[in-house]
């Protein structure tokens, strides 16, 4: 074959492939673009159908985003490569964000700067302002925080902790209908009875609105405001709801939180 010709069919295989954000890529339709879960997700066979498997935050994939509600993944990176599915799946379009093909700017804030600070002591989480050189608080929440303890080992054993530490708002996430909490792999053993009933997820479990920070935890909703004040959770940060939507109002993506004790 002359070498004009391989030439252009390599070029056409190339222009061919996805912007895959610095990943391994195969031969997935152009169409598609590569997106990162923001939440542990259910990935289900049809919109709204049967589950199929729950996926973990930040994991990526690629899909088509069909409408405003639903995103039809056609592959995903195990082993850092992508790999075609065999058959499509589905994962609503409130928890995923598209990978840019370059590093995003640094989002610019309109107004003052803002951070949050959550006392572990005092289970207040306070939004400060930043204006004229001087720090003002802004707002304050009642919160639930992790559990600083360990389940029985009939349960899986594993310790939970809200651990000290600077972190920074990573994703927002927002679902009118309510979050839907789904039970990851290792925690099945803590849920046996509803794993034996099939119920893997739970809308609404921590509210319509929520904040990933990072190190697996978010600072979302709660349906059981009856528990804020008190150390619950497996290391996220609980707040009623009403409060929760005011903190997500304030806070934007790479704003600061800091978690002390």
């Amino acid at each position: 074959m002359p070498y004009f010709q391989r030439f252009l069919i390599t070029l056409l295989l190339c222009a061919s492939l996805p912007a895959i954000a610095g990943q391994g890529a195969a031969a997935e339709p152009a169409a598609a673009r590569t997106w990162r879960l923001a939440t542990i997700s259910a990935v289900r066979d049809t919109p709204d159908g049967r589950i199929s498997s729950i996926w973990n935050a930040d994991t990526l994939f690629t899909a088509r985003q069909v409408d405003d509600n639903w995103l039809r993944i056609s592959g995903h990176f195990p082993g850092n490569s992508w790999q075609p599915l065999e058959q499509p799946l589905w994962v609503s379009r409130h928890y995923a964000r598209e990978v840019a093909t370059a590093p995003p700017a640094a989002p610019v804030r309109s107004g003052p700067e803002r951070y949050i600070v959550v006392n572990k002591n005092s289970f207040l989480l306070q939004v400060f302002e930043r204006q004229d050189d001087a720090d003002h608080l802004v707002y304050e929440a009642r919160v639930a925080l992790g559990m600083d303890s360990c389940k029985p080992k009939a349960q899986g054993g594993r310790c939970y902790y809200t651990e000290p530490g600077e972190y920074a708002v990573r994703w927002k996430v927002h679902d009118p209908q309510g979050i839907e909490w789904c039970i990851p792999k290792y925690m099945e053993k803590e849920y046996p009875e509803d794993i034996a009933n099939g119920q893997r997820c739970f809308r609404g479990a921590i509210g319509t609105h929520a904040l990933n920070i990072g190190k697996s935890y978010a600072i979302h909703g709660t349906s059981r405001p009856d528990l804020l004040g008190r150390k619950v959770s497996r290391g996220c940060v609980r707040a009623a709801n009403a409060d929760m939507r005011k903190i997500y109002r304030l806070m934007d993506v790479g704003d600061k939180v800091i978690i002390t004790e």
